[in-house]
């Protein structure tokens, strides 16, 4: 992994470790009319016939909550995945997405809250010569974990499809699978 993705991941895990230590036990949640924004490392896994390898990255988020249950939520990620065979080629995949989040609250749970994401998006691969775009449907879920009422950790798993256009990939439709891990912050809403 390089040295800057390195601290990216050691930075999101001492503050996840710093409000867990610091927390109150207030009950933490979701709450309605709130700002959602965060940071998270990824591991990206490309179906075998676009010739990427697996690859690490990272992205950033921020959501509104309308209500304790639903979030609308903008995102960037990014990664540079090498290709499966020659070794000389690297792809830059860059995606913005738009997604909503149903979130399920469960009783005497308030820590942790589960959800379902489903999304739109943009992408755009580079492969330094050429660059292919295309929309991105992904659907998947996750939970959030919350140390303190305004600070959390989040985990999400989500398959995405997506197009190529034959210029740096095959003209074909491809699945591909996302992990994410990372912090999490809330911000307002009503008391």
């Amino acid at each position: 992994m390089p040295p800057v993705r390195c601290r990216i991941v050691l930075v999101l895990l001492a503050v996840a470790l710093a409000t867990t230590l610091a927390g109150p036990d207030a009950i933490a949640r979701d709450t309605d009319k709130s700002w959602e924004f965060g940071a998270y490392a990824m591991a990206s896994r490309y179906s075998n016939s676009t010739n990427f390898d697996s690859a690490p990255g990272f992205g950033i988020r921020g959501g509104y909550h309308l209500k304790a249950i639903h979030e609308f939520e903008a995102e960037f990620d990014t990664a540079t995945a090498n290709h499966a065979t020659d070794s000389n080629i690297q792809f830059d995949v860059t995606k913005f997405g738009a997604s909503y989040l149903r979130m399920f609250l469960i009783k005497g749970h308030e820590r942790i809250i589960p959800f379902a994401i489903f999304g739109l998006g943009f992408m755009e691969v580079d492969d330094g010569t050429d660059s292919d775009s295309s929309a991105v449907y992904r659907a998947g879920g996750g939970f959030k974990y919350w140390f303190s009422p305004h600070v959390g950790l989040r985990f999400d798993a989500r398959i995405w499809r997506w197009h190529g256009k034959d210029k740096v990939v095959e003209s074909d439709p491809f699945y591909s699978f996302d992990a994410t891990l990372g912090v999490t912050f809330l911000a307002g809403g009503t008391k």
